[in-house]
Formats: structure tokens, C-alpha cells, sequence
């Protein structure tokens, strides 16, 4: 089933930081390329939204008014078509090999041959129709059948491998620069047995990672976080007491339904703050994020229930249709006849309160467009995806590996919860557990020849990719958020960084700035 998705685009508390981790990633982001991750995000609710920096605004606008370019248009993280590898195609089966078959270039590479666990069929399960065709971890559904390969569960992920056959040619999907072809699982859900909970894939950690064997098949890894088993219920009550806070300042009910972001500026308004922060909501007399977090525990067996709904991949030619030319003229005469410019030599001169002006102009017009092409505010839909429906539902036994996890008990917090809980080393991620929720900070850890370590899909903000890395030791850097995102991390990535570290190396200029350094050194 397509959902509504709302414009503007609206983040979910919980993923705030990673969201905004993958649209201000850390190398030059072309127009095109926010606007395409912008629509793979739009559908996230965010109960913070009003708290949008009015730069990220003027980053929509520039795109927007240009074009709506579709996903397959984000040519510097999405590089093209990932064509059939005929060596890869060699490996059929593929079932009980897709790890080893795209491990190696998984957003968290690694050899996974020794950890993961086969999930074999013994007996077929009687389908509703009493076919008897799909067995407990293959099943059909119109011609698409998909079939559950590893799984490999550690401290802090599950991961799954999978297997989509399609008797039908399967489009092809926008590639990343590893050669990764994702597809999302979209409104997939995984439930488990130890807590009860049934946890919705999220953008952002619902892409299934891999590659097309051929026209008809793909195989490819889902990640999920554990962390998030434990507090996704604890995050809607979370942000069903907000909600009713912000309904308590004469909100209404509807208006956080229609418009959150106006409804949080709103309230921002009301209440006399900066900004809308968790911390500033709490302060302000709402509910306190940390009275709803629950500590992961993982237990070594558990049950796990998958369902998918819906498998959607972004078309290699997806587009949005571009403004219409009487909405995009309302849009500049209406600037017009507030005395302001349409240009971004304009907007860059644009005092606070014409900035706000051009916004509330900038959104009608957006609206406007929802308006006309209705089917844009959906997810998936047709100018930008293909996809196909099951449902499709698995159940499975999961042994957690512990094997090369290493935890390093830190506890090294002031009284303003700005430091280290933990730090955790799997043989594929590092998980840094800073214990902040404020979007006022950013984490940085860099590896021992002191280069960034990056977070991959289905990874959170702190949680980064080993990869080829040495890591026997790494750098762990708390920042302020505005800081680190306007100034610091420029530095690291400027085309010439090789000739300034030979002055100033990034490590040092955070040692210079940063709010918080630890040293973290892992045994080798």
C-alpha cells in the first residue's frame, strides 16, 4: 500500500541525527543529490521539525526552484546502473552465499564467512491456498519469490541475507559508488519474541544492500540496529506526550497533523525559545526523552518475525515533474510584490525576517504543487520507483556471535551529559554511546592514522564502519553540532587537506576545538 507523504520534508525524532548524518555527508554534496536524498526521507515524521536550520531551507529552494530531480540523478553517491557482474552471476546459488558474494563491498564490508549461519528449509509450509509451495524460508507472492539466505547477529546488529527472484525482469536500480544496488523494504517490520516489540524499518535503515546476479535475480543484506528493539516503543509514547504538550500551548491537533513544521515554529513562538531541542522541550515543561529510553538488552537466542509489505527500488531515470510555469510565477511575483528578489545573490542578502517571508512563499508554493500532482506526495510512487507487493513473512531462531566483540566501559560523563558511556568493537562496526540525545553535538571518531570513520546503511550516526581501517586504536571527539558542520569538518575534506595536514592535522585542530576527546585503544 503507498503512503502520503507530507512537503516539507518532516525527519523523525529518534533518526534526527542520522538523517542529518546522511544529508550533510562529509564530501561535497551536489544540488541534485540532497534533493534525491530528500525525497527518499520525506516520508519520516518528524516531531522536531521546526528546528531545521533556514540554510538547509535555502538548499531546498536552489533545488526546487532548478528542477525536482529525481533520485537517479544523484550522480556523485549514486554512480549508475550496477550491471550484471558475470562473475557474480557464477555464484548460483546464491543462497547460503550472499555474504560472501557482496560482503566485501557492504557499506560494513568484511568477510562475514565465519560468522554468519545458513537458514535451511527442512519441510514446506502449507500455504493459505494449500499449494505447499513456499517453505519456511521461501516464499512466493505474484511471481516474486524471496528467499531468507544467512543470518548473523552480534552486540549490536542483525543482519539477514536475502535472495529476490522475479519471474518477471526486475528493473534496475540506482547503484552507489561500491557497486551496491539498495532496495527498501518499505513499511517492513521486524517483531521480537524478547521484549514483544514490532520495530518498523525506518528510511534510511531499510535499504537492502547488494547486487543483481541477472535480469531476475538479487541478492543482497538487510541491517538493523538492536538498539532500536528496545526503545521503539518507548519513542512513540515519547512522542505521543510531546504532541500533547504542544496541543496544551493552544496548538491544535490538526495543525500538528497538516503542518508540524509550522506547528513546532509555532510553538517555538509560544514558548520562547531558540530553537525546538528535546532538552528545550523538557525545560520548557514537556516530556523528557531520557524518562522513555530503554537500555538494549540482547539476549544470546531469540525469535525474530520479519514482514514485508512491499519491496521498492528508485528508478534509474526517476524524475519528479519540474513546477509548472503559472506555480512557479505566482511563487516570483509574490516575492515580487514583498520587494524581494528571486536570485540566490538575493536570498545570500536576505535579512532573518525576509528569510522567514520567503520561506512561508517558498512552502505555499510547494503546496501548491502537492496540489496539482497529488501523487507526488506519495511513497513509492511512479515518476521515481518501481516496486512489488507480498506480503512476504518469515520466521526465524537467531544465535547471537559474540565473537571479536570487544566493549570498552568508559563512563566518563559530566554533570551537562556531555562525554562517554561505552565504546563497542565488532568485527565489522564501531558503536560509540556518547548517552546524548541533544542535536546540539556531533561525534566524531577518527581512526589510528587519524581519518574519519563513517557510518554505513543501516547504520545510526554512531555506530561506523571498520572496513579496511585501523582501528587498534581511535579518537573519539564530541563537537559543537553548528561548529563541527560549518567549519571542522571542511577542513577535513577540502581538496587540499594533504597539504594543510602537514601544518595542522585534523586531529589536532580538534584538539584545538572540539568539547570533549577521549583516546580508546583496542587489543589487537
Amino acid at each position: 500500500m503507498k503512503k502520503p507523504i507530507n512537503f516539507p520534508i518532516e525527519e523523525n525524532t529518534r533518526l534526527d541525527r542520522e538523517i542529518q548524518k546522511v544529508m550533510e555527508k562529509e564530501f561535497p554534496v551536489p544540488e541534485q543529490v540532497a534533493d534525491a536524498q530528500r525525497a527518499a526521507f520525506a516520508r519520516i515524521r518528524h516531531m522536531e521539525a521546526a528546528k531545521r536550520d533556514r540554510r538547509e531551507h535555502k538548499c531546498i529552494r536552489k533545488t526546487v526552484l532548478k528542477t525536482f530531480a529525481g533520485a537517479a540523478a544523484a550522480a556523485a553517491v549514486f554512480l549508475g546502473i550496477c550491471m550484471v557482474n558475470p562473475a557474480f552471476a557464477a555464484q548460483i546459488p546464491l543462497v547460503g552465499h550472499v555474504f560472501e558474494a557482496v560482503g566485501g563491498t557492504m557499506g560494513f564490508s568484511g568477510d562475514y564467512r565465519e560468522y554468519v549461519e545458513p537458514l535451511k528449509d527442512t519441510e514446506a509450509a502449507e500455504t493459505a491456498d494449500g499449494s505447499g509451495d513456499n517453505l519456511l524460508y521461501r516464499q512466493t507472492k505474484d511471481g516474486v519469490t524471496i528467499t531468507l539466505s544467512e543470518i548473523y547477529c552480534n552486540d549490536a546488529a542483525l543482519y539477514i541475507s536475502m535472495v529476490i527472484e522475479s519471474e518477471k525482469q526486475l528493473p534496475q536500480t540506482i547503484a552507489m559508488d561500491n557497486g551496491q544496488s539498495v532496495l527498501d523494504l518499505y513499511e517492513s517490520t521486524l517483531t521480537f519474541d524478547y521484549n514483544n516489540q514490532e520495530c518498523l524499518l525506518a528510511s534510511g535503515t531499510s535499504g537492502l544492500e547488494g547486487r543483481y546476479a541477472d535480469d531476475h535475480t538479487y541478492a543482497g543484506v538487510l541491517r538493523f540496529d538492536l538498539d532500536a528493539a528496545a526503545d521503539e516503543a518507548a519513542y512513540e509514547e515519547y512522542r505521543r506526550k510531546q504532541d500533547e504538550f504542544i496541543q496544551s500551548l493552544g496548538i491544535t491537533a490538526q495543525e500538528l497533523e497538516e503542518n508540524p513544521v509550522q506547528a513546532y515554529e509555532k510553538a517555538r513562538e509560544i514558548l520562547g525559545i531558540d530553537q525546538i531541542t528535546d532538552a528545550a522541550l523538557a525545560q520548557a515543561g514537556g516530556a523528557d526523552l531520557k524518562d522513555f529510553q530503554k537500555e538494549a538488552k540482547v539476549p544470546e537466542t531469540f525469535g525474530v518475525k520479519l514482514t514485508i509489505p512491499m519491496v521498492v527500488g528508485y528508478q534509474v531515470d526517476g524524475k519528479l515533474p519540474e513546477i509548472p510555469e503559472d506555480i512557479r510565477a505566482g511563487y516570483e511575483q509574490a516575492m515580487r510584490d514583498q520587494g524581494l528578489g528571486t536570485t540566490d545573490e538575493a536570498y545570500e542578502n536576505f535579512t532573518q525576517e525576509q528569510k522567514e517571508i520567503e520561506h512561508q512563499l517558498f512552502n505555499e508554493m510547494w503546496n501548491q504543487y502537492g496540489e496539482r500532482f497529488p501523487e507526488t506526495r506519495e511513497h513509492p510512487n511512479q515518476y521515481e520507483n518501481w516496486w512489488v507487493e507480498g506480503p512476504w513473512e518469515f520466521s526465524f531462531q537467531v544465535n547471537k556471535n559474540s565473537g571479536g566483540t570487544v566493549v570498552k566501559e568508559i563512563n566518563d560523563v559530566d554533570e551537562n551529559g556531555l562525554g562517554l558511556v561505552s565504546v563497542t568493537k565488532t568485527p565489522f562496526e564501531i558503536i560509540i554511546d556518547d548517552g546524548n540525545e541533544s542535536a546540539d553535538y556531533f561525534t566524531v571518531a577518527l581512526d589510528a592514522d587519524g581519518d574519519i570513520l563513517e557510518n554505513g546503511i543501516g547504520g545510526s550516526t554512531n555506530t561506523l564502519a571498520i572496513q579496511d581501517r585501523n582501528v587498534s586504536k581511535i579518537d573519539v571527539y564530541i563537537c559543537d553540532y553548528m561548529e563541527y558542520m560549518d567549519e571542522l569538518k571542511g577542513y577535513y575534506w577540502s581538496e587540499d587537506y594533504e597539504t594543510k595536514k602537514k601544518e595542522k592535522t585534523f586531529a589536532q585542530l580538534l584538539d584545538e576545538r572540539a568539547l570533549y576527546h577521549k583516546e580508546i585503544v583496542f587489543e589487537n
